[in-house]
């Protein structure tokens, strides 16, 4: 454990996302959410895509912190960006429901189409549900925009 925070403090961002986990979930440490949500602060201003989503997901739940929904939009965003399907889907609820947003159906179907990648029931249901309620523009543009966002992650890790 020492190890870990000192490894954390020192910028390693899995070693924060690690203790942010132990922190939320109470594993070989007490549980405590102000801590957790301290520690995945740390990990996702570092870029690690899933102390991002957890620090969005207690942001969003207002768990070690009052519920701050704008923040949650914000650590989704960034966590989707580089591919975390869990974040895509909470994303595409968010661009649905314009939770700390407005309402953009066309890009939550684009979200809810990566996130149906990774062969989440729940996002192609809810794929295809938005779908429906497109006009044929609507989804040209948000297939538009899912095919430019696999480029740029094609091309990401190409280089």
């Amino acid at each position: 454990m020492r190890d870990l925070m000192m490894n954390a403090a020192q910028g390693d961002a899995a070693a924060a996302y690690q203790l942010g986990y132990l922190y939320e979930t109470g594993d070989g440490v007490a549980a405590d959410e102000k801590e957790a949500l301290r520690w995945y602060l740390m990990g996702a201003n570092k870029g690690h895509p899933k102390a991002q989503f957890n620090l969005a997901v207690m942001l969003e739940e207002g768990r070690g912190q009052a519920c701050d929904l704008r923040k949650a939009l914000h650590w989704y965003e960034k966590s989707a960006q580089q591919g975390e399907s869990n974040a895509q889907y909470n994303l595409a609820l968010f661009y649905t429901l314009g939770k700390a947003c407005e309402a953009d159906l066309p890009r939550a179907h684009m979200w809810f189409a990566l996130a149906a990648r990774e062969g989440n029931s729940d996002a192609i249901h809810n794929r295809d549900a938005v779908a429906k309620q497109l006009n044929p523009e609507q989804l040209a543009l948000s297939q538009q925009w899912l095919a430019q966002w696999l480029q740029n992650q094609s091309n990401r890790s190409s280089t």
